[in-house]
């Protein structure tokens, strides 16, 4: 998705340019639930054919490692749930509308530097062959081959792992709301989630670190009290994927000589939920903007490359922060630790709070907003100084993955 927004601004600022996608389908195999935030996505995206939203959602309902629940509610739809993969294909179109060339089983798998400073790149899968270009935008996700290029340093990344199915005839399922689970035996250091669709179905799925993510994920969904209930009479529509989701908050570093990295590759992720989709359109302009803009000016060195990272990190440096330092606190909370925070938030209605926050795409800036609702210094006051997270968090799941 980031790809294909870095290439659809490069073809809009008049590059020449290939998307080598490799696999034979774009935007297959799907890993992400599409769960974003409807304000920021109309904001950052282009406008999308009804088709590609599979449902609208109007709150959560967040539950306790013992079952303890905290509903957020509004009255008018706050995020959509997408189907990721005709997303991916429909951002592709109109980057291909706008000149630029797909070229499906094709995988970039190593480059050299000509001595021009161009880039030869080596291209594996249908149809091995060496392509030279000019500057090349990394979007292939955590395992990007070009990636491990930009850094001599060790990496500070941190991910987590994912595991996700689609299901339909679930019972006890609002179509309005999402649900999402916290525990260390099924989720530790992360959570898992149910994702309703208009149609019945729904997506779910965990996240946790330092984990066997298959084990987690069948436990979670044929043992754990709540989930194993509403999956009881569940016809399973497809096989579980896995993915690996960077948390760290942003590499190190997003651009070289001739390369820049965006979405996954950049860890340009929201470390509270894992979710990417927002991220991968902002920073997926800029990168392409900045690519065009180089190649234009015949100037791809990093010198000049930097004002790619020196922008997104301006924009979203802030929120992604304050979103680390939010998942090091909630998430390395004990269970029982847990239960008794969501405990007094509910006494405090804590909710009605977080309800008259309207930013739910960055956290940062939520975390701003609702410091001077009594209430939270209440709950700070009762629960202890983790409680700021706990309350923030919600928001950012509300937001989507």
């Amino acid at each position: 998705m980031s790809g294909a927004t870095a290439a659809l601004a490069a073809t809009e600022n008049n590059a020449k340019v290939t998307i080598f996608e490799e696999h034979q389908r774009v935007g297959e195999p799907s890993h992400c639930s599409g769960h974003v935030g409807i304000l920021a996505f109309k904001k950052f995206a282009p406008e999308i054919p009804e088709r590609i939203i599979e449902n609208r959602i109007k709150g959560a309902i967040l539950h306790s490692p013992n079952g303890e629940q905290l509903t957020l509610y509004r009255s008018q739809p706050v995020t959509w749930v997408l189907n990721r993969p005709e997303l991916d294909r429909f951002l592709v179109s109109l980057a291909t509308e706008h000149g630029a060339e797909l070229s499906l089983g094709s995988r970039v798998e190593n480059f050299q530097r000509s001595p021009n400073g161009e880039l030869d790149l080596q291209i594996g899968g249908r149809a091995r062959s060496k392509v030279r270009c000019k500057a090349i935008i990394d979007a292939g996700g955590c395992g990007a081959p070009i990636s491990k290029y930009l850094t001599h340093t060790p990496s500070r990344r941190i991910f987590v792992n994912s595991a996700q199915v689609n299901a339909a005839n679930l019972r006890d399922i609002d179509e309005d709301l999402v649900e999402v689970y916290f525990g260390e035996r099924y989720a530790p250091n992360f959570f898992g989630w149910i994702i309703p669709r208009r149609d019945g179905s729904a997506k779910i799925g965990i996240a946790g670190s330092r984990i066997n993510v298959r084990e987690c994920f069948d436990r979670f969904v044929k043992m754990h009290p709540i989930v194993s209930s509403k999956l009881r009479h569940a016809k399973f529509l497809s096989n579980p994927t896995y993915h690996l989701i960077p948390v760290d908050g942003g590499k190190e570093r997003s651009y070289a000589d001739g390369i820049l990295l965006v979405g996954d590759a950049a860890s340009q992720v929201k470390p509270t939920t894992g979710g990417g989709i927002v991220l991968g359109l902002i920073c997926g302009k800029l990168a392409g903007r900045t690519a065009a803009k180089a190649v234009q000016i015949g100037d791809t060195t990093s010198s000049y490359l930097h004002h790619y990272e020196k922008t997104w990190r301006r924009l979203l440096g802030f929120d992604l922060t304050a979103m680390s330092w939010i998942r090091r606190c909630l998430y390395g909370m004990p269970d029982k630790q847990l239960d008794r925070l969501f405990k007094t938030l509910n006494e405090l209605h804590v909710n009605d709070a977080l309800n008259q926050t309207a930013d739910i795409d960055f956290q940062g800036r939520t975390l701003l907003a609702l410091s001077h609702d009594p209430r939270l210094i209440a709950a700070l006051l009762s629960a202890s100084i983790l409680c700021v997270p706990t309350m923030l968090s919600p928001r950012g799941i509300l937001r989507g993955k």
